[in-house]
């Protein structure tokens, strides 16, 4: 008997291993978000992300199962460590919530930096009534909705924000704050300095906070 075919034999029926990756899943994780947002949905396939990782896609589909399984599981690593990174650069106690507010856009410009897949997601699959869609709406879109809304609400009872609807100011902050960085390369191709870099962040949100304030310190 060959040395594969005992490989086969001690290996249990439907549960193939890497023991020499055990970050295995974290690693396709990371490559379906890097390749659901450069490509969409329908762009990419099981193979091309086992591919980009160096993977057996019989261990890809083991583990997640289908594609469309996958990007669930994909959309919400990407969710997890941008609230996580998100929290982690607010600091706590603010004095009032209008000053809350100032400081979570500063945190939203900052880790949308650093997650840039998640505007591009939604610029492929958000705006559908499938399940993808539904799922960016409630589970990815809908959280912080949430969140903001409590701030902005207070920031216009303050007299800090104009008195229009709390939508309108959520998606001025979000697709403004986010999608320079979103769009890189041609964000760059104008006057500012790259994008990504801490500068021209402080200075992108401190833009935001100011057309938005009225009277921003």
């Amino acid at each position: 008997m060959t040395k594969s075919a005992n490989s086969k034999t001690e290996r249990r029926p439907g549960r193939p291993t890497d023991k020499d990756r055990p970050d295995l899943k974290t690693e396709l994780l990371l490559a379906a978000i890097e390749l659901f947002g450069s490509r969409g949905f329908d762009g990419v396939s099981l193979s091309q992300i086992s591919g980009a990782v160096q993977a057996d896609v019989g261990l890809t589909r083991y583990y997640f199962g289908s594609k469309a399984d996958l990007w669930e599981a994909a959309m919400s690593h990407l969710a997890d460590g941008f609230v996580r990174d998100l929290t982690s650069e607010i600091e706590p106690n603010e004095s009032s919530k209008t000053e809350a507010l100032k400081k979570i856009i500063r945190a939203f410009v900052f880790t949308s930096a650093r997650w840039p897949q998640i505007s591009r997601i939604i610029v492929f699959d958000g705006d559908k009534s499938d399940a993808r869609g539904k799922f960016i709406a409630t589970k990815m879109v809908g959280p912080f909705y949430e969140l903001m809304t409590d701030l902005i609400e207070a920031a216009k009872l303050d007299g800090a924000i104009p008195d229009v609807s709390v939508r309108t100011i959520f998606f001025m902050i979000t697709h403004g704050g986010s999608f320079p960085m979103a769009l890189r390369d041609l964000t760059n191709e104008f006057p500012g300095g790259d994008i990504a870099s801490r500068e021209a962040l402080d200075a992108h949100a401190d833009a935001i906070i100011a057309l938005l304030m009225k009277s921003a310190d």
